[in-house]
């Protein structure tokens, strides 16, 4: 542009020197210069020229150093950013070793070095490394101090997988007493404490989590009923009068939930309450099936496993082929000392699906009962199960199909 305007402001010159070429004294005694105007302008716009393109050399100069140091940055920072995009890629793909090396490598110029960290933490871990993990964490916390809850949380799900349990409850319980407004934490801290079974401090934070509402209603409510149960099961007497408080102490509603009814009644058939127990089960069966209930009904042994058994029978007439009934009645028969009728009764509980469970069942009631061969041949048939489809898909099969051997042998 400046030379385009050097060239125009010359053609202008020529112009007008061709018109009227002028003059321009320069005088100083004893010397006098006389040169024509056009020739004048066009010395005094070279030297200008040579004046504007020295000062902008030496301002290069000058400046040299800082404009060498920001292509430096940008390229660093350039090198970083691929050197993120593969790193990652090689976490992805499990190349512990080499992820940990490349995210790493340009740490100190990359635009996300939290990122970088907990990659080459998680990397570390995997191979082995658990020094190498902390030290990266430590570097994430003091890079990115901003985001020192996230760095907490990875550092908690590290511990846990790498089986540091009581660590990772540790920092999540500092996050907890920090007020950390994170689902995620909380979440995990409940997790945590009910993969530790430590249902008294569960207990005591359910309020405050029930109070932030970061959680699902019904994650919170599935651990209460956990709480609940331990509290009912808890073998802190031999009257059960601990149970008996627990259980007054619950609502009319919560007194209807069937996991908490059956933890209960475990615990008064714990006691020898198997009277109370019998008659909890029985309002509650009769007033919404269950059958976990059911097969637990099958577990109480009262002085008269008659009365027991009319019940069941009376459930069988709307339910004739429900494995757990059948099961539940098979054991009040063999407690009755009716073994006949027990035999019997399993035999048509697995024939109509009980699957593997209902094998296992059976061999356990067959060994009680003093069959201990075909008891081995229904925990052999159960254990064949293991891996196979579930009881709900399970095909049916003829009467003459199941169990050959103990069916054809109850004689």
């Amino acid at each position: 542009m400046l030379l385009l305007a050097v060239v125009v402001l010359a053609v202008l010159l020529v112009q007008a020197s061709m018109e009227d070429p002028g003059y321009v004294l320069i005088s100083r005694a004893p010397h006098e210069v006389e040169i024509s105007l056009s020739l004048f302008l066009l010395v005094l716009l070279v030297i200008v020229v040579f004046i504007y393109f020295g000062v902008r050399l030496i301002i290069r100069v000058f400046y040299a150093p800082r404009d060498i140091g920001r292509w430096h940055g940008r390229r660093n920072a350039l090198l970083a950013r691929q050197a993120t995009l593969d790193g990652y890629a090689r976490l992805i793909e499990g190349d512990w070793e080499a992820a940990e090396k490349i995210l790493t490598r340009r740490l100190s110029y990359s635009a996300t070095p939290l990122l970088d960290c907990l990659g080459a933490a998680y990397a570390a871990q995997r191979h082995g490394n658990t020094e190498a993990r902390d030290d990266y964490l430590t570097r994430a916390r003091a890079l990115d101090p901003d985001h020192s809850e996230a760095i907490e949380l990875t550092r908690a799900r590290l511990l846990e997988q790498s089986g540091q349990t009581d660590e990772a409850r540790g920092v999540l319980e500092h996050l907890h007493e920090q007020g950390a407004d994170s689902g995620a934490a909380q979440g995990m801290l409940v997790s945590l404490l009910r993969l530790q079974q430590d249902w008294r401090a569960l207990e005591e934070i359910l309020p405050q989590l029930r109070r932030n509402a970061l959680l699902p209603a019904a994650e919170l409510e599935t651990a209460w009923r956990d709480v609940q149960c331990q509290r009912l099961s808890e073998d802190s007497d031999r009257d059960g009068a601990n149970a008996n408080r627990v259980w007054s102490s619950l609502s009319r509603r919560d007194r209807k939930d069937p996991l908490l009814i059956g933890a209960y009644c475990r615990r008064l058939m714990d006691t020898g309450d198997m009277a109370q127990a019998e008659k909890l089960l029985c309002k509650t069966i009769g007033r919404r099936w269950d059958g976990e209930l059911v097969r637990l009904y099958g577990l109480i042994q009262t002085e008269q496993p008659g009365g027991q058994i009319r019940v069941a029978e009376g459930w069988a007439k709307t339910r004739p082929e429900d494995p757990d009934l059948l099961i539940t009645l098979a054991r009040l028969y063999l407690h009755a000392g009716n073994r006949d009728r027990a035999r019997a009764l399993l035999v048509e509980a697995a024939r109509h699906g009980g699957g593997r469970e209902s094998y296992m069942e059976l061999g356990l009631l067959l060994e009680a009962a003093g069959d201990g061969d075909k008891a081995l041949q229904c925990y052999r048939r159960g254990l064949e199960r293991l891996d196979s489809q579930p009881a709900a898909s399970m095909p049916e099969v003829s009467r003459g199909e199941l169990l050959p051997p103990v069916s054809e042998q109850m004689d």
